[in-house]
């Protein structure tokens, strides 16, 4: 879990942002009401907070110098202060603030809430700068940098497009407009080639680009666009609204593709995502074998021991499946006690050893010392398809037929070709 270290003498706004944080998950916070509080929090080995927030006016320290003994432990630092002086501003931006906030509405506190949550959630995200100027360059990535953003910079068309595919998690691309020897059209069209804009944010910038380049530029793919002139306020502003957007996109996504009681694949993503990847692996000359899954008995899981168990069942079988699968394996629960995984890659001899070593998790867990000894023995009858079927729907069938042979030949078995 991520720390909050929280610098605020005012008792009531203290309370007010704690209460406020406290609504983000994987946050806890911290408070100290002096300088001195602060610095001793600091110095303790266990305490290695994410961000700092502070005030600008506190007994030991009543002209900022918190914010120095936060820079100075490296500390993404964000000031929120009834205190308006348009020079200490500036001044404070300039040392490296994230940004000053003031406590003058509940907006304001809104606001700080979300930057909170943007900056701790940026350390896990990558962000590539593509500009042939080295001065804007370093200026773009000092402030992405501020927001605790993973930055790479590439100074030409041909090593941006080398780099793409070399990050772990790309969400952010800030592109020149103008650059040598080929235009940010050409940039933005491989960019778009690899990630769609729900997955990945590209920020057009310029410093010349009238309103036809710009309206070219969105349409073309740009999720946003930008002056060079702007100030950085609004370029950060801009940056973490994109971001926001597509961690709201990617909540959605999951909730409409996710099943919430095992957190496998739904039926829906099953039938999209997991049949072009079926048919990407067939167009490969790749064998897919799918494995049709039956829980044993299920109905009779519930009618003795409660619905609520039953769904233990699935919610714990579901974990096993996603521990035992393959790397490229595609695991979806088709609805009540049936799953269906796709296993790229894998003939149907080793779709039987992957099989076997789920049935063995399965017997661990209902088994004297599981979780769901009580229970009893619970099994499962599994279906497996030959491998090289043209498509989804003919393979799932075959698989289909199999998980029947096998259920009725006494269940807790898996039939393959």
């Amino acid at each position: 879990m991520g720390q909050v270290l929280l610098v605020e003498d005012a008792s009531f706004f203290e309370r007010v942002i704690r209460r406020q944080l406290s609504e983000l998950h994987g946050l806890e916070v911290v408070s100290a009401a002096t300088r001195a509080e602060a610095e001793a929090l600091l110095a303790r080995p266990d305490f290695k907070p994410v961000v700092a927030l502070v005030d600008l006016t506190l007994p030991d320290a009543p002209d900022g110098e918190i914010v120095d003994v936060t820079l100075s432990a490296n500390l993404p630092t964000i000031v929120f202060s009834g205190r308006f002086d348009e020079k200490l501003r500036h001044t404070l931006l300039n040392k490296g603030v994230v940004d000053y906030i003031l406590k003058d509405s509940p907006a304001s506190l809104t606001y700080l809430t979300t930057l909170v949550q943007r900056v701790h959630a940026n350390r896990h995200i990558d962000a590539l700068v593509i500009d042939d100027s080295r001065v804007d360059t370093e200026v773009i990535a000092r402030r992405l940098s501020l927001y605790q953003l993973r930055v790479h910079t590439a100074p030409d068309h041909t090593t941006a497009i080398d780099m793409l595919d070399t990050f772990e998690n790309l969400r952010l691309v800030v592109l020149d407009y103008v650059m040598p020897r080929v235009d940010g059209f050409e940039v933005l069209r491989a960019v778009r080639g690899r990630f769609t804009m729900n997955e990945l944010a590209v920020i057009g910038l310029s410093g010349k680009a009238g309103p036809e380049v710009i309206a070219r530029f969105l349409k073309s793919g740009a999720n946003d666009f930008l002056p060079k002139s702007c100030t950085p306020e609004e370029f950060m502003l801009r940056i973490s609204q994109n971001l926001d957007m597509l961690d709201r996109i990617q909540t959605l996504s999951g909730m409409a593709h996710n099943d919430a009681l095992s957190g496998l694949s739904n039926r829906r993503h099953l039938f999209s995502e997991g049949n072009a990847t079926f048919e990407r692996c067939r167009r490969a000359g790749e064998d897919v074998t799918v494995a049709a899954i039956d829980i044993d008995t299920f109905k009779s899981v519930n009618d003795r021991f409660g619905h609520e168990q039953g769904d233990e069942l699935i919610r714990l079988f579901g974990m096993l499946l996603r521990e035992h699968c393959p790397q490229r394996a595609f695991p979806a629960r088709l609805g009540g006690d049936e799953f269906c995984v796709l296993l790229p890659g894998l003939l149907p001899a080793e779709g039987v050893a992957f099989i076997d070593k789920v049935r063995k998790g399965l017997a661990e867990l209902t088994g004297r010392e599981g979780p769901l000894r009580t229970l009893g023995n619970v099994t499962i009858s599994v279906g497996l398809s030959n491998g090289n079927e043209a498509n989804l729907q003919s393979a799932m069938r075959i698989a289909d037929m199999r998980l029947y042979e096998a259920k009725h030949g006494g269940r807790n078995r898996t039939v393959a070709s």
